[in-house]
């Protein structure tokens, strides 16, 4: 039964009429491999719930034959019109008598391509165990593209069971949801694979693989056969991912209260894919990199990767599957809650990795720095057409969705969090549901307003900025703060007063590390927060945080930071509240808060010269290297400037690279690891130049590339900024030549693109334009062709420049290749050639070439994409302007060396501190 509410939201949406609806489909498909092409049946039980004369479905790209419905006696009437819709990709099947209300069934005949595109039914290549190459077959239908590969009611709340049978090459293999209920070689050298029904899902969760594979199998403790397929040859490659699937399931299972409920569970690795992975009920296809690695060689970041995205999809088979949104709009039912699981997953399965300290830089980190732009959008997002959908695949729906959801975890608690999430699966499963389905669980597992609570936070865009106002404290050592909460822009301004329910924390120095003080919930405008007095003995470290542990995803602007500067020195704050501080100042400063002025921000990043945790490193990371983008795009009028910041930043790296060193440690840990990673990153960036860097880098060099050398010697952590060091100090083409021969050489999808994010620091602009050049040749898969052009873009100013020429002069050729790809493609292309400007003049020139004669924007697919990465621009821009402003060379410079003390007086200061240390005579 349908609320008013969830009808009110359905009014603006572009629908299939309701008044025939599926129940199964029965499908047989006969994929060509050879000519990629496709023949296909189907049968459609279906309800007619009002009579009709005609049926609409949809269908793209596909050839429709004929079509005929059987009603429940058995008659049967041909359709004598088919039609069309080519822009709504809907076809029309009109009858000759009405058909009347009941069930029947819908058989229609159709054929199309095994296209390229990484969409729909489509081919991609890989190399057999010989070496050869050979051809696969793969779909990929989320969100629209089910449409591509057989007619169907493709809208996630037109749910169905699917039965498929696949006429195969007898050397092949077929894959899909289901276990296989038959496989039948023929007389004529086919084999006939068909599959047991499905589970009652949406269309975009169909899945059929075809190829010659190896494969690997575990079992859970509760029964579930899972498997990881490899191409030929490769199979021991799928071991870290399958061991993360068999313990993931198993915790998933304990966590929702409802058991998986397919008999098992297949991961694929597919040589050509646009995403990272999908979530196929049954069959998880992913990119070969983020499923498969070689545990030996493998860095920190390719097994975290591994199991994040594997915990990712585990996930997506209860929120998603299981339970799937009724509509487009509600999106972040699936990706929010996925991205929030697989970090509570891997923080079970591998709690040394930190995840949830990694959440505050990584996760909230990406959706704040999106949603503080006037280009965002709200988590539920209207969605009228469904095509509207595929902008917003973005970090709004994956990392703020996730982000909301840590803080409703803080605000029920984890037992009340859980109860409602088992409520919501068990009432909900195999149906569709929107954003209040869920508030209501909750609410009815915890007694809290939770509808009142979230709303603010998911119906509008943005997020609060908390600025202290002012500080009294009384006799009694109590402090009260006035706070103001006000939607924060990345630009600074503040176009209307909206307001957020805030639940506030605060941490003091008296609270423990990882914890706070009694969470409030604030709604007001102005508010008033009341600091508890300290013990006697921790008077001396008169410091507070507001939003501890950094569970809400907010900014603070504080009045004074002297305390908090005092407190990240002392190691005080936890390493969430540490990121979190360096992080909001940054933001704060760029959007031009006078309190946090770049010069404020210099002397804060000067207080983590000793920090040691891996993740406040990458803030670190973060802010240091953002602050060298602008200053290198300032122009060659302020050269100098940029080479003291340089040199001040190496001082802030110099000590903590030095105490990791280039070497694995036994005792790294997942970690420190990491740490060392954005230590050697950051000495590419800032040391590239140092003699002692660019010798170790280049001894690295040679034992990798040394083709006698049988082992590993550049650790995987760390091969893309060695590559990078040794290409920025050639003096000739050698080392770009002898990288390329190398990579000729590498099979394995993760080796690769740590080369090609560092071919575009060669030295030289010929070479740079080499790079784009073969980027877009057709000799790098579609799926990677963006990573070269974003080395060279990386680079440094010239190779900026150079990216946006090229993009410029390829325009039509990137666009052919792109084709009726994923946009994201093009959004990747277009981001890592125009994000690292800064001045107002290339803002107007990009978004002039985005734009048509008529003021239509060029790509309508790409221009929320455009028109955020435009906004970018100006923001940085502003505080580019910000920064030449102020005195930030006094900041940035040496501090000077005192002037040497004559040797008389500092024989009488010495004499004087000795006497100052003698016992005092009775």
């Amino acid at each position: 039964k349908k609320s008013k509410m969830a009808d009110s939201k359905a009014a603006g949406r572009v629908l299939l009429p309701s008044n025939v609806e599926p129940k199964s489909y029965n499908i047989n498909i006969v994929p060509n491999i050879v000519d990629f092409t496709f023949t296909g049946s189907e049968v459609v039980d279906v309800d007619i719930v009002t009579a009709t004369s005609e049926i609409q479905i949809h269908a793209k790209e596909l050839y429709i034959s004929s079509a005929s419905f059987k009603d429940a006696n058995g008659k049967v009437t041909e359709a004598v019109e088919i039609n069309n819709h080519m822009k709504n990709t809907v076809i029309t099947m009109k009858f000759s008598d009405e058909l009347i209300t009941g069930s029947g069934a819908l058989s229609i005949v159709f054929s199309g391509d095994i296209n390229n595109q990484m969409a729909g039914f489509y081919r991609s290549q890989y190399v057999d165990a010989k070496g050869e190459k050979k051809w696969m077959g793969s779909t990929q239908f989320e969100a629209l593209d089910a449409r591509r590969a057989f007619p169907c009611w493709d809208e996630p709340s037109r749910k169905a069971t699917f039965t498929l049978t696949l006429t195969i090459a007898e050397t092949s293999t077929a894959l899909s949801n289901m276990p296989e209920a038959s496989n039948v070689i023929t007389a004529e050298g086919t084999r006939i694979v068909s599959f047991l029904p499905t589970p009652k899902m949406s269309t975009y969760l169909l899945c059929w693989c075809i190829g010659e594979f190896d494969s690997i199998a575990a079992m859970t403790n509760h029964g579930v056969l899972c498997k990881v397929y490899t191409p030929p040859g490769r199979g021991e490659s799928g071991r870290f991912a399958l061991d993360v699937a068999v313990r993931t399931l198993d915790l998933y299972d304990d966590f929702f209260m409802v058991p998986y409920p397919l008999p098992k569970l297949d991961m694929i690795a597919i040589m050509d894919f646009a995403m990272g992975a999908m979530e196929n009920w049954g069959l998880v296809t992913y990119r070969e990199v983020d499923l498969l690695i070689d545990e030996a060689k493998a860095s920190s970041q390719q097994r975290q990767r591994v199991a994040s995205v594997v915990a990712h999809e585990l996930a997506h088979q209860w929120f998603g599957n299981l339970v799937t949104m009724a509509w487009w709009d509600d999106l972040w039912l699936n990706e929010g809650f996925a991205s929030w699981t697989q970090s509570y997953a891997l923080d079970n399965l591998f709690p040394e990795w930190g995840m949830w300290t990694q959440f505050i830089s990584d996760d909230q980190g990406t959706a704040m720095r999106l949603d503080a732009m006037r280009t965002s959008h709200p988590i539920q997002v209207p969605i009228g057409r469904a095509e509207e959908v595929e902008e917003v695949f973005d970090a709004i729906s994956y990392c703020k969705g996730a982000s909301v959801v840590r803080m409703l975890h803080a605000v029920l608690g984890a037992a009340d969090f859980q109860k409602g999430l088992q409520i919501y699966m068990e009432r909900h499963q195999y149906g569709n549901t929107e954003t209040f389905h869920l508030w209501r669980a909750w609410e009815e597992a915890s007694g809290k307003p939770i509808s009142d609570i979230m709303n603010s936070w998911t119906t509008q865009m943005g997020f609060p900025l908390l600025e202290v106002l002012n500080e009294t404290a009384d006799l009694y050592g109590v402090t009260t703060l006035e706070v103001r909460q006000s939607w924060f822009l990345a630009d600074g301004s503040e176009p209307d007063r909206r307001k957020w329910t805030v639940p506030l924390t605060l941490t003091t120095a008296e609270t423990k590390m990882g914890e706070y003080c009694a969470m409030t919930f604030e709604k007001e405008t102005l508010f008033r927060v009341v600091v508890p007095p300290l013990a006697a003995e921790a008077q001396h470290q008169r410091w507070f945080k507001l939003n501890a542990g950094q569970h809400v995803p907010l900014r603070v602007l504080y009045k004074h930071y002297e305390p908090l500067i005092a407190a990240v020195r002392a190691g005080e704050l936890g390493p969430e509240d540490r990121a979190g501080l360096l992080l909001d100042a940054y933001a704060l400063a760029k959007a031009g808060h006078p309190s946090m002025s770049p010069l404020n921000l210099v002397n804060l990043v000067q207080a983590y010269e000793n920090e040691e945790h891996a993740t406040v490193w990458g803030a670190i990371e973060m802010v240091l290297c953002g602050l060298d983008k602008l200053l290198a795009g300032a122009g060659s009028e302020h050269t100098e400037l940029r080479t003291k910041f340089v040199a001040f930043a190496a001082r802030i790296v110099a000590p903590a690279a030095a105490a990791v060193g280039w070497s694995p440690r036994d005792d790294d840990g997942h970690l420190g690891k990491l740490k060392r990673a954005t230590l050697v990153r950051l000495q590419a960036h800032f040391c590239v130049n140092d003699e002692a860097v660019v010798a170790q880098a280049r001894d690295l060099w040679a034992k990798e590339l040394n083709p006698e050398n049988k082992e590993d010697a550049l650790p995987a952590d760390f091969k893309t900024p060695v590559f990078k060091i040794v290409l920025a100090n050639a003096t000739s083409s050698a080392e770009y030549d002898a990288l390329m021969n190398h990579l000729s050489t590498l099979v394995v999808s993760a080796e690769r693109k740590q080369i090609y994010l560092a071919l575009g620091a060669a030295h030289s602009v010929a070479l740079k334009r080499k790079v784009l050049e073969w980027a877009v040749s057709g000799e790098v898969k579609l799926q990677d062709f963006f990573y070269p052009m974003g080395s060279v873009s990386g680079s440094g100013p010239e190779g900026l420049e150079l990216s946006w020429s090229f993009f410029q002069e390829k325009y039509d050729h990137i666009r052919g290749m792109i084709a009726k790809a994923s946009a994201s493609l093009m959004d990747a292309a277009i981001v890592y050639s125009i994000a690292g400007f800064a001045t107002n003049d290339k803002a107007d020139e990009i978004a002039a070439y985005f734009t048509d004669a008529d003021g239509k924007p060029k790509l309508p697919q790409s221009n929320r994409k455009i028109q955020q990465t435009v906004e970018g621009i100006r923001t940085n821009a502003a505080f580019l302007t910000r920064i030449l402003a102020c005195d930030l060379d006094s900041a940035i410079s040496p501090a000077p060396m005192p002037p040497p003390v004559p040797i008389e007086e500092k024989v009488a200061e010495e004499a004087t501190a000795e006497q100052s240390l003698a016992p005092a005579s009775e």
